[in-house]
């Protein structure tokens, strides 16, 4: 991967993880309805499938380009998730356990579960919030949606790249079955980033000439608009109302994944944008490195960004004389929150390192314990 291609990624990244930050500012809730606009236009779901491309793409180059058995694959994953979910959880839950007793009116809606704390923290730590048809809020914590996707197929891309045979088939249906449609009708976004860093690694974007690599880059963009202007999404949630049945509305039954075709069409673009990209991106060369250290400072804070604003944010409007009509008001909370997201990041993904060893030591011992009874029962009596 070339520098500027690196560097574009991690300031998209972090753009996203904006985008889903102010598309949860739009909730009337905390700004009055004066940010209505971005709800409409649902930014923040389509944010996550940029996510998803993004996520197909750097897991799928980091583990070819760097040989990863999958033991380290698998300890790479699950340093990552837990990294950030374990103190998103402990942040998510103190934060609720306090707003809930300051001013227990804010939190009485739908964007808050405050039934079976225990169960939550099962199913969040086991990414089985969003399983079947089950759709377990964690707390107040909306975005840990995306977390119990993400963490399926990066399951699924182990078994099919480490596994062979008979083993890959059954295991792949395996997990098929126990996370069920949801999950997998968004699957295809992600192998779009997988199937994008295979025509990147086979010389197909750099084949490409200028003129199409501009092309590329520029006209999904406005391939995007121009369906957001025609209504596009609506006519496709209609369409899949339709395809259900019309026997309930698509978020009924589909979740988090009631858009999918929809979604689908914004992974195409984005993975040709991303093609073009990388065409144009090798002869970046005029990006400076005090460019490059702010860009890789804030990426470094994308996934604490993402997952620790919402509780926050619910919080922090909870507070005694918060007043969402004001322009002030919810101006300062923003302010405070992306202060947090920042600080909290240095303890959760920016300690990544530290993270990778203490999963290690665990995969470490986990495999001296399993080991031991074959090695007893080995032993002459």
């Amino acid at each position: 991967m070339t520098r500027g291609f690196s560097l574009y990624l991690d300031a998209l990244r972090f753009l996203a993880a904006l985008v889903v930050f102010a598309s949860h500012m739009g909730y009337a809730r905390f700004t009055g309805g004066n940010m209505q606009w971005i709800r409409d236009l649902n930014l923040g779901s389509d944010a996550v499938v940029v996510f998803f491309v993004l996520s197909g793409f750097v897991i799928a180059y980091t583990t070819f380009a760097r040989n990863r058995g999958p033991a380290a694959y698998a300890e790479a994953r699950f340093a990552r998730l837990y990294s950030v979910i374990i103190p998103a959880l402990v942040l998510t839950f103190a934060l609720d356990t306090l707003g809930t007793w300051i001013e227990p009116a804010a939190y009485a809606g739908w964007w808050y579960n405050g039934e079976d704390r225990a169960g939550q923290l099962a199913q969040a730590m086991t990414f089985t919030t969003q399983v079947w048809f089950d759709a377990t809020r964690v707390g107040s914590n909306g975005p840990f949606w995306s977390v119990a996707y993400e963490a399926w197929y990066y399951a699924g891309f182990g078994v099919a790249v480490f596994c062979r045979g008979r083993v890959r088939v059954l295991l792949l249906l395996l997990m098929a079955a126990i996370v069920g449609p949801r999950v997998l009708l968004l699957a295809p976004c992600w192998l779009l980033g997988v199937l994008l860093q295979q025509a990147v690694h086979k010389g197909h974007a750099q084949a490409l000439s200028r003129a199409t690599g501009w092309l590329l880059a520029v006209v999904p963009w406005i391939l995007y608009a121009g369906a957001q202007a025609i209504h596009l999404p609506t006519r496709l949630a209609n369409l899949t109302y339709i395809l259900l049945g019309k026997v309930a509305p698509p978020n009924s039954i589909l979740g988090f994944s009631d858009e999918f075709i929809w979604n689908f069409l914004i992974a195409v673009l984005m993975a040709l944008h991303f093609l073009g990209v990388y065409r144009l991106a090798r002869e970046a060369t005029w990006i400076s490195a005090r460019a490059e250290t702010a860009i890789r400072w804030a990426a470094g804070a994308t996934f604490s960004l993402y997952l620790f604003h919402y509780p926050i944010l619910t919080f922090l409007h909870g507070l005694p004389g918060y007043d969402s009509a004001s322009v002030l008001h919810p101006a300062l909370m923003a302010t405070a929150a992306l202060i947090a997201c920042f600080a909290l990041a240095e303890i959760s993904e920016r300690r990544l390192g530290a993270w990778k060893r203490l999963v290690h030591a665990v995969f470490r011992h986990v495999s001296a314990w399993t080991a031991g009874p074959a090695v007893i029962a080995k032993r002459p009596s």
